[in-house]
């Protein structure tokens, strides 16, 4: 009881000091909102004064700002002003400057330039009716100034422009000259700012005429000597019938295309993107358009003189076609293809695909000089030309072989003809199609893509069968034209000759291309003519034979015992056989290979029948 007495005092104690806590707490927060709401107050009272010294300093605030703003704008109107004005009298500064032209120093020029066309464009930006001559005054001297700088783009292009001789870089492999970088640079430069002159000038640059005039200058004088050298070679030849490569055409065409390529690199780099073109286009045409007439030129003198000229346009066609994708490159960059460059190849090609038909026809009718036969019987000049000019048509394979195709089989003749030498054209293109399989090696150049190979040498066959038709009308030439001989035996020496020539040329150029019936054919010919003329001698050989007969039941010789008729025989032998020398050695077999089977065979029949006959 006294525990528990003593701990319900505690607590009591513990309960009194709780409530004096609580009431001085109760004290100071009565002291703390006194106090707060008289701060508040106070803060109201201020607030309020802060308003009414808003309301009094805004209006001023605004005001000052309107004042720096308009102080702003009169300042820069100021600066404006003294700007404008110092435009009005910018040309009595600069027109000193001007006037001594760009020569002594480009870089101080084109400042003064530049100020003015500055001073130009406020100007016409303010359209004040006060600077309407200062503005006509800047006119007059940037025309002068623009003008300046069109000689100095002239005199310094000029100076890089000089003529070459193309034909030593192609010969020495080397690039065609180019403008110096630093010089190109400069020119560049220059090209640039005259492209800037606005027309509201009064005066706009044509500078592009200028580069125009100067380079197309420089290339027509570079590739003169080579377009009089393509003629001179044509004309000033040694030999009669044109050799390929022999016409400077081909370097003329290869030193065009060189000048034209180095042409554009220069355009480029100098004039600005937006006129390469057209200046490219200018500088270019006039040495294209001299190119173009001595293409005409070359092509007339052809059509004057095909016999001996014709090669000259295949070896132009070809020139032409194995630069026809450089060709069109130029035009593409150039923006348009050129019309007289598209009528000379179209030209060229009528000329080339005409001359094999004229070729035929000129084997059937030739001209009135190659009517006659030799008086000897040798080889027909018609035989040897033949057989050159289609030993010429080898050098141009891909271009004959275009032709042919285009104008398709049997589409060269001039007229039907009636050749006997003449094959089925059914069976000859299956076999040389056959051959041709195992032998292309003899058609296709090494470096032929594989790719190529096959086309080539099927299409190879165009080739052939017009080579076969030529042989074929040069046989029936030959046949007509042994028909002028009297004499039996120089027909046969005549034919015999010919067709051997012919024969060794199959042997040697054609078999790979020809089918094997074509050189059969002529293997018979010549067979047959030697054989005839073999029998021209059987009333000499007659003489010496030694037939037998019955009479009286018995067999008699034709020689016989009888010395006196053996002597006449022998007389009538000898004379006769000297006669035939004697007129036989007026012919000419000129193939040694030939004349010695020819002798060869008639001895083999005479020496015998000689040697028995004296035996006997």
């Amino acid at each position: 009881l006294d525990e528990e007495n003593a701990d319900l005092e505690f607590l009591e104690e513990n309960l009194r000091r709780t409530n004096i806590l609580t009431e001085k707490m109760v004290t100071i927060l009565s002291h703390f909102y006194e106090s707060v709401f008289e701060q508040t107050g106070m803060l109201n009272v201020f607030d309020a004064r802060l308003v009414r010294l808003e309301d009094s300093i805004l209006p001023i605030h605004k005001s000052s700002q309107a004042l720096t703003h308009l102080t702003d704008n009169i300042d820069k109107t100021r600066y404006a002003l003294s700007e404008i004005i110092e435009y009005f009298d910018l040309v009595e500064r600069e027109e000193q400057a001007i006037k001594r032209g760009p020569k002594e120093n480009l870089e101080s020029y084109l400042n003064s330039v530049g100020k003015c066309k500055r001073a130009m464009e406020i100007l016409v930006g303010t359209r004040l009716r006060s600077g309407e001559k200062a503005m006509g005054q800047l006119k007059q001297l940037l025309k002068a100034a623009m003008l300046q700088l069109e000689e100095l783009f002239r005199e310094r292009l000029t100076k890089w422009s000089d003529p070459i001789e193309p034909l030593a870089y192609i010969l020495k492999n080397r690039e065609m000259p180019v403008i110096p970088t630093v010089p190109l640079e400069n020119l560049a430069r220059l090209s640039s700012y005259l492209a800037g002159s606005d027309i509201e000038l009064g005066y706009s640059s044509d500078f592009v005429r200028v580069y125009v005039d100067v380079r197309s200058a420089y290339l027509q004088k570079s590739l003169t000597s080579l377009a009089q050298g393509s003629i001179n070679t044509a004309e000033k030849r040694n030999t009669t019938v044109y050799e390929k490569g022999t016409c400077g055409f081909i370097s003329y065409v290869e030193a065009l295309l060189r000048m034209f390529e180095a042409e554009y690199m220069i355009s480029s780099n100098i004039l600005p993107s937006a006129f390469v073109a057209a200046g490219f286009r200018g500088a270019i045409q006039p040495a294209l358009d001299s190119f173009v007439e001595v293409g005409k030129t070359l092509t007339s003198r052809v059509k004057k003189n095909m016999s001996t000229d014709v090669f000259l346009a295949f070896d132009m066609l070809e020139t032409l076609t194995r630069n026809q994708p450089a060709f069109d490159e130029l035009f593409r960059l150039t923006g348009s293809k050129d019309v007289g460059y598209g009528e000379l190849t179209h030209s060229i090609r009528g000329i080339t695909m005409r001359s094999f038909a004229d070729f035929i026809d000129e084997i059937k009718n030739p001209p009135t000089k190659l009517l006659g036969v030799p008086i000897d019987g040798t080889v027909h000049e018609i035989t040897i030309t033949t057989l050159q000019h289609m030993k010429r048509l080898e050098d141009y394979p891909e271009t004959v072989e275009a032709m042919l195709v285009t104008l398709g089989d049997g589409n060269w003749h001039v007229s039907d003809k009636e050749a006997n030498f003449m094959r089925d054209r059914s069976t000859a293109g299956s076999t040389i199609v056959r051959r041709y399989f195992g032998m292309i090696a003899f058609v296709i150049r090494p470096n032929r893509q594989d790719s190529d190979t096959f086309v080539y040498a099927l299409f190879n066959h165009s080739s052939a069968f017009y080579i076969a038709d030529c042989l074929d009308a040069l046989a029936t030439g030959l046949e007509n034209r042994a028909k002028a001989y009297k004499k039996s035996a120089l027909t046969y020496i005549f034919l015999l000759n010919n067709y051997h020539y012919v024969l060794k040329s199959i042997r040697t150029q054609y078999v790979p291309l020809l089918d094997k019936e074509v050189e059969t054919k002529f293997e018979r010919a010549v067979k047959k003519n030697n054989d005839s003329y073999q029998d021209t001698w059987k009333v000499c050989f007659g003489f010496l034979m030694d037939y037998t007969y019955v009479r009286g039941g018995a067999l008699k010789s034709s020689i016989g015992s009888d010395k006196q008729s053996a002597k006449e025989r022998f007389k009538n032998f000898n004379n006769e056989f000297d006669e035939l020398y004697k007129y036989h050695k007026t012919f000419t077999v000129p193939d040694p290979e030939l004349r010695h089977k020819v002798v060869n065979d008639i001895r083999a029949v005479l020496l015998p029948m000689y040697n028995r006959f004296l035996e006997r």
